[in-house]
């Protein structure tokens, strides 16, 4: 693929992941390319080359989308007995693979919010900033199901993820309230946790986080408000934080009359050292 077409499909990535989060992009992923494999129409020669080629462009991503990167690695990995079959057994086999590991996400996703609930207690005024799918769905189970009596502090983030959480809490009326990111310290006094979710974990201990993330976290640890990190083990990342690619960006922003030359990055991160809790599908994970 050539290099703007690589960039297309970044950008286009970057924002599914910014406004669903990286569960639910890897799991679109996954389903997208089980979908293209069964499209493909190549001689029997090209298709693994093909498949390849988009691999390393998955695996290249700016972030890099960890659990998929993962599941990816393992695919390129495991179709290399596959060399030798005809088109429609390779095909056949590619799209088998990629089910199991699309099962095997979603079965460690689920524990994840499993695990969540078992952290929310009668009476808990809990932070959510930029909640993932699995945070969302604990509050309601334990809302619904286990009919524990608790309020949400959701701050307005990304416009998407945020109506999401809404949504479902003002369906299942579950008690919350709605502030900018940036007035949280007139709550802090009254809340006791901060829920976050990661789009992966490196190596050297930093949490890849949604934008402004590591301000709300900062605010938290100073006032004493325990930080809880909700994440898959998948996210864990073989590698150190500049292999992440977090993507940076330099334009200009004008306002009235005069021009900002402004760089940003898609993402934050944070230190694990800032967390309290880290919770993964198998549990609370020991922290450095």
């Amino acid at each position: 693929m050539k290099t703007e077409t690589n960039h297309a499909l970044y950008q286009l990535i970057r924002d599914y992941m910014n406004a669903m989060g990286t569960s639910h992009t890897t799991l679109v992923a996954l389903d997208t390319y089980m979908d293209a494999i069964g499209r493909i129409k190549c001689p029997e020669a090209a298709f693994m080359d093909h498949l390849m080629e988009l691999n390393n462009v998955i695996c290249n991503t700016e972030p890099k989308v960890v659990p998929l990167v993962h599941l990816i690695e393992e695919f390129k990995t495991e179709m290399q007995s596959c060399r030798d079959r005809s088109l429609e057994e390779a095909k056949q086999r590619a799209v088998a693979i990629l089910r199991q590991k699309r099962e095997r996400f979603e079965s460690d996703t689920r524990k994840v919010t499993e695990n969540c609930v078992q952290n929310i207690a009668p009476d808990d005024f809990i932070i959510a900033h930029s909640s993932t799918g699995y945070i969302r769905n604990a509050f309601i189970y334990a809302h619904v199901e286990l009919k524990r009596k608790f309020r949400v502090l959701i701050l307005k983030n990304n416009f998407l993820r945020t109506k999401d959480l809404v949504s479902a809490l003002e369906q299942h009326q579950i008690p919350h309230m709605v502030i900018p990111e940036y007035n949280l310290s007139h709550f802090l006094q009254y809340t006791n946790k901060l829920f976050i979710g990661a789009v992966s974990v490196t190596a050297d201990k930093q949490a890849v986080t949604g934008i402004g993330t590591a301000n709300v976290v900062s605010l938290c640890r100073w006032h004493r408000v325990p930080v809880y990190l909700f994440v898959e083990t998948i996210k864990f990342s073989h590698k150190a934080l500049p292999d992440q690619h977090i993507y940076k960006e330099e334009q200009d922003h004008a306002e009235t009359d005069f021009t900002f030359h402004m760089t940003t990055f898609s993402h934050d991160f944070i230190g694990l050292q800032m967390v309290d809790h880290l919770i993964t599908e198998k549990g609370e994970a020991k922290l450095p």
